[in-house]
């Protein structure tokens, strides 16, 4: 498969923990729901027992992270169709024009949350990502441009920091 023919039903897309190496309570999207060459949308639904809710609502800060992990699978997509199936490492460089329009999300709502690739640099490792989050009614809730680095070498890297 080519890397132009990403787009799939949702019933094709891999669990997110292939995309992904968040695990356990970090692990916060549910589920790949579209993806394309330069652009992917994910799903989160808000859980009373998420570790950043509290009395039924996430701050809208916590909205960075889902971004950050939405950008994480955008990254990894491309590698997954081609065979590799262990998510590699990234980090979050920057945050630029995080703009939220609520103070938090209710716990029980499933958001959408959208990453674009604006530009990637594969010979430095690093990329530069559009998100928004929608809420299930297709209102924007936020928006952000998020810079990430993915070390070719992760050990190489952790060695020299």
């Amino acid at each position: 498969m080519n890397r132009q023919d990403t787009h799939h039903f949702a019933h094709h897309f891999p669990p997110i923990s292939e995309l992904l190496p968040h695990r356990g309570p970090m692990a916060l999207l549910e589920r790949l729901i579209e993806a394309e060459p330069q652009r992917v949308r994910c799903t989160v639904v808000l859980r009373e027992e998420s570790p950043f809710c509290r009395e039924g609502r996430v701050p809208s800060y916590v909205g960075i992270e889902y971004m950050a992990q939405a950008a994480g699978v955008l990254i990894s997509w491309p590698d997954h169709l081609e065979g590799k199936k262990e998510a590699g490492v990234g980090f979050l460089v920057s945050v630029r024009k995080f703009n939220t329009r609520v103070d938090g999300f209710a716990a029980g709502e499933t958001l959408t949350v959208e990453a674009k690739e604006m530009m990637r640099d594969n010979d430095n490792g690093i990329g530069v990502m559009a998100c928004s989050i929608y809420a299930s009614s297709g209102d924007l809730l936020a928006k952000g441009q998020l810079t990430a680095y993915q070390p070719k070498d992760l050990d190489a890297f952790l060695k020299t920091t």
